[in-house]
């Protein structure tokens, strides 16, 4: 047997999970996006439909500032339990 035939042997099925992780993560984070994305046009739709007094107390008050926070949390908080949920497929985290 060749030396690379060999080595290939011994790293295709870390190849193959690691592509497949990387797959799952990629499906993952569009798919979240595409959800983020309506439920951050939902919030400024709802935003914008206030009465113009109130939408100036709220702008004000630092109410932009705050959904951006918030959907900001939380991509974050997906991401990292993604980058978990990758290191558990790969073998690398003993949980």
């Amino acid at each position: 047997m060749k030396i690379g035939t060999w080595l290939l042997s011994l790293v295709q099925p870390f190849i193959a999970k690691i592509l497949l992780a990387l797959g799952f993560s990629v499906v993952t984070i569009t798919g979240f996006e595409a959800a983020i994305g309506q439920v951050k046009s939902q919030l400024v739709g709802s935003v914008n439909a206030l009465p113009v007094d109130m939408l100036n107390v709220f702008l004000l008050a630092g109410g932009g500032k705050g959904i951006g926070i918030i959907l900001a949390a939380v991509a974050v908080k997906v991401m990292l339990w993604q980058i978990s949920s990758a290191t558990k497929i790969l073998g690398a985290n003993p949980q």
